[in-house]
């Protein structure tokens, strides 16, 4: 009878060793020394003795009734069960003449075996009953029922496979009316298990959301001395702050029509991946508050190649006081065109960076803000052109958040919104019911994005006169947070951020939590029936103010007590982009059929925004959260 006709279920195989990397591996106790070679080799340190390959079959399950046979044991003919076992990828490529693989097998058979023998063989043809032999024959006697066994033994391959590597398993059961079912040493048995789970009580912070800290120049993160970076350690407000946020003068980036300096967003795009931070930015046409009078150009951050053009320009008067500065017709074609120029070139080396979070339009108006009210004698452009270089924008950027400034108002917002365009907001604190118009970009389901009037200490000192000065207080700052259901938020510029931090910390840790998403997992339930079933049963509540504005995956893993996955559980739960909204509590049920869970497993769960990632990137606000960001739920 031919084999083809009988069927194992085989869960997977764990390869101790699947890198495609070659490596020798010297086994110690605290130490893993890896060098490069010719071929894979394992040494074990205690015996000495060397390996090309290790093969654990300690999570091989056999359920399907193997075929019976008589074979030879022994020089007997023998009533017996045959099972094959396809091991050929286990191996990073075939194995050679001469080469050993080791393997591992610890379970529990339901009969008793009185003989049970290995080989490896190559099933080289679709004809074959038998392939070649490739090793030696390697026997162990006396299985004794439900008791646990270790079988371990190093093959020697006699010839070179021509297409497979196939164990084959061949064993006397004393009782032949049925084969025996292996199963693995410490199996769990029919029962349910409901695991104690609570909220963490601590910040945690979490990617695209939270605090923001600001940083003019790579010195705010890398400069030792100066105890407002991160580097230093000295500014506990960085342990909060998930993104960085830098601005800079149009002119400082573009030094000519072609010409580009893109050095200091790469120089904070790499500190920041370095210090596990991404990194949003602004790049401003004007800034009338770096206006010197004895400094000609100060301020003025038009590339001067797009005057030579042609573009016109007014001197306007800065409100307030005789200085004039430089600003461009905004309306102009030339203008227009070398705005989309740099927005084109600027989506060209960073839409789909993972280290941006996002990034600002700022083509129009004092400090790129879409309004010229400092500015007497210059005046934006149409409704039109305005959503004409939103739509631009979003043309070229298809993939990085882009955010339009606080002045961006009325049917050119709408339209911004319905291009998927969000909102910061400058204008927090002092200005009255500022979060009550931020608000609105969390309505139309995107990440809201606020920043204060000004610095902590300078609020600090406004006296409520009318609403447009009011002054700090804490109830007003929670109350920004809150109203506004925000994702993003300052918590401060330069050196004041650790001030800030220094008076205000038990509330930034208790609001830490609210900005944006944060995910409970508030129960969980496993089931495990007779053949090794589970049904695993969670329930997650986003208690943050906003959804997750950001596709993730959910998956359930049978893992060690450190969080190292043995294998997955069911299969994994697709979140899309801001469906799992602020205040909603979701049911996920992972299904899997003959798991082989053991006592002693940990089940965890990770959120990835990467599923092929070797580790989640999301962290639970619960207890028991793992360092590799899993959360662990319990033990089996």
């Amino acid at each position: 009878m031919s084999f083809r006709k009988f069927s194992l279920l085989l869960i997977f195989l764990s390869l101790i060793f699947s890198s495609c990397r070659q490596e020798v591996v010297i086994k110690e106790v605290e130490k893993t020394v890896y060098v490069e070679t010719e071929k894979p080799i394992y040494v074990d340190a205690e015996s000495g003795e060397s390996y090309n390959w290790m093969v654990d079959l300690s999570h091989l399950l056999i359920r399907q009734t193997a075929e019976k046979k008589d074979i030879w044991i022994d020089g007997k003919k023998t009533e017996s069960y045959l099972c094959k076992v396809d091991l050929t990828d286990s191996f990073t490529r075939l194995p050679k003449t001469g080469e050993i693989v080791k393997i591992f097998w610890k379970g529990y058979s339901d009969k008793s075996i009185s003989k049970i023998q290995f080989r490896l063989v190559d099933n080289n043809t679709e004809t074959a009953n038998w392939g070649q032999v490739l090793s030696d024959k390697f026997a162990a006697n006396d299985i004794a029922a439900n008791e646990d066994f270790n079988i371990e033994y190093a093959f020697t391959f006699t010839k070179d496979p021509i297409e497979k590597v196939i164990i084959q398993i061949v064993y006397a059961s004393e009782l032949q009316d049925s084969p025996a079912t292996f199963t693995l040493s410490g199996l769990l048995s029919s029962k349910n298990y409901s695991f104690t789970l609570s909220p963490s009580g601590e910040p945690v912070v979490n990617p695209h959301k939270g605090f923001v800290q600001y940083a003019w120049s790579s010195n705010y993160i890398d400069n030792i001395y100066w105890d407002a970076t991160l580097a230093s350690g000295k500014n506990e407000a960085w342990d909060y702050c998930s993104v960085v946020y830098t601005g800079a003068g149009w002119a400082s980036i573009q030094k000519g029509k072609n010409e580009y300096d893109w050095s200091l967003i790469d120089n904070l795009l790499r500190l920041c991946a370095e210090n596990g931070r991404t990194l949003g930015w602004r790049i401003y046409p004007v800034n009338s508050s770096a206006k010197e009078e004895d400094n000609p150009g100060s301020g003025e951050h038009v590339p001067q190649y797009i005057y030579d053009e042609g573009c016109p320009f007014v001197e306007a008067t800065i409100k307030g006081t005789d200085k004039t500065i430089r600003v461009p017709d905004w309306s102009n074609p030339i203008y227009i065109q070398a705005c989309k120029d740099f927005a084109a070139e600027m989506a060209r080396r960073y839409d789909g960076d993972k280290r941006v979070e996002f990034i600002d339009i700022r083509s129009f108006g004092n400090w790129g803000e879409w309004h010229c009210s400092q500015l007497i004698g210059s005046e934006m452009p149409s409704d039109e052109i305005q959503k004409d270089m939103i739509a631009y924008y979003a043309s070229v950027f298809r993939t990085t958040q882009l955010v339009v400034p606080s002045d961006c108002k009325g049917d050119v917002l709408e339209y911004a919104y319905s291009l998927g365009v969000a909102k910061r907001n400058d204008g927090l604190i002092q200005i009255k019911d500022r979060e009550l118009d931020l608000a609105k970009c969390y309505e139309a389901g995107l990440p809201a994005i606020g920043e204060n009037c000004d610095v902590y200490k300078n609020l600090l000192k406004l006296e409520d006169k009318d609403r447009y000065h009011l002054k700090w207080t804490l109830e007003r700052w929670k109350q920004a947070i809150n109203v506004s259901h925000m994702s993003y938020y300052e918590l401060d510029r330069e050196a004041c951020a650790r001030d800030f931090f220094k008076e205000n910390a038990d509330s930034i840790k208790e609001m830490n939590n609210k900005l944006g998403y944060n995910f409970e997992v508030t129960s969980a339930n496993l089931k495990v029936d007779e053949n090794n079933n589970c049904e695993l049963t969670v329930k997650i509540k986003n208690t943050g103010l906003a959804p997750a504005f950001f596709d993730m995956t959910l998956i359930a893993d049978a893992c060690d007590a450190l969080g190292k996955r043995k294998f997955q559980l069911g299969s994994s739960k697709y979140i899309k982009k801001a469906s799992f909204a602020d205040g909603d509590e979701k049911t996920f049920i992972f299904y899997a059929n003959f798991q082989p869970l053991c006592k002693g497993d940990f089940i965890c769960l990770g959120l990835y925004e990467d599923a092929a990632s070797s580790e989640p990137n999301i962290k639970f606000d619960n207890t028991n959260t793992l360092k590799n960001n899993k959360l662990r739920l319990g033990e089996l």
